[in-house]
């Protein structure tokens, strides 16, 4: 199987898992790398034009293929791809963003974590991106490529510097320095939470509590041991069980290559999440003030 053809196999969901197609694209990385970075570098220009190709598929397989190659020059183009403003983003690749994008983003990186802060303080990129993004920097410490220590720094800066209106992105800070047992921030996140800046829908304030007793190292062991901030290692293990490519689709999708469990299965659907979470986090904040009244 030639480059074109595997590339042909990979562009459009069929509704069969291209396994050959895959295995054929592992083993020529060496040719296919720097044509995936090429494509989702053009694609980055025009994301718009994704919402109209109901089947397109390839830069999911390129999203992960690149990120099983570990490919640092893969960065930018990730980056790029994913920072442009709006939704978009986030409307072309589903639940990807929410379940696998902190991977992606970490297996390429290597110790290189400005990108991501870049991404994290960009204003214009989709919350959800951005919560990414920031939990990309737990991935990285679970894989023992950064440390503790800088994340807790960066975040220090973060609490301090973020916009008060971003709350799920403050959300996120919150809800990541808990994990990281971070009593250094302690007197930052109770301000938080006094400033109405936290969504008690994801956190509270007993929740961190029952997270920032433990040991440090139980929260780091907590992290390794957790798929969730793992590298991209085995593209086939982590894609063939996705429901798109399971010969009973139980309904119609127009962007069919969500993963099975993931709750997005249409770019419409997409779309109706990210509005439900917004309109479930405006109703918790709404909530929250009146209870204080």
């Amino acid at each position: 199987m030639q480059i074109e053809e595997i590339l042909a196999q990979l562009e459009n969901n069929t509704k069969e898992f291209p396994r050959l197609a895959l295995e054929r694209a592992i083993e020529e990385r060496e040719t296919i790398t720097s044509i995936l970075i090429e494509i989702l570098d053009k694609l980055s220009n025009n994301l718009e034009e994704l919402l109209e190709k109901s089947d397109y598929i390839l830069h999911i397989h390129a999203l992960y293929l690149l990120a099983q190659f570990r490919e640092v020059a893969a960065y930018p183009a990730i980056i790029k791809f994913f920072s442009v403003p709006g939704d978009v983003a986030l409307d072309v690749t589903g639940d990807i963003v929410t379940e696998d994008l902190c991977r992606i983003l970490a297996s390429v990186s290597g110790s290189n974590i400005e990108p991501i802060k870049q991404l994290i303080e960009n204003p214009e990129a989709n919350e959800y991106v951005r919560g990414a993004a920031l939990e990309a920097l737990l991935v990285l410490i679970a894989q023992e490529v950064i440390t503790r220590e800088q994340v807790i720094q960066y975040y220090a800066k973060l609490f301090s510097t973020l916009d008060k209106e971003d709350y799920y992105i403050q959300t996120t800070l919150v809800t990541n320095s808990a994990q990281l047992c971070a009593v250094e921030l302690q007197e930052q996140i109770d301000r938080a939470f006094e400033e109405e800046l936290v969504d008690l829908f994801f956190i509270d304030q007993e929740d961190v509590s029952t997270y920032l007793v433990v040991e440090r190292e139980e929260a780091l062991n907590r992290l390794r041991n957790n798929t969730k901030y793992s590298f991209i290692k085995d593209i086939i293990l982590e894609m063939e069980s996705w429901s798109c490519f399971q010969p009973e689709e139980r309904e119609p999708s127009y962007n069919i290559f969500i993963p099975e469990g993931f709750s997005l299965g249409t770019s419409e659907k997409s779309k109706n999440k990210a509005r439900d979470k917004k309109k479930m986090q405006k109703q918790s904040r709404r909530k929250n003030r009146s209870k204080k009244k």
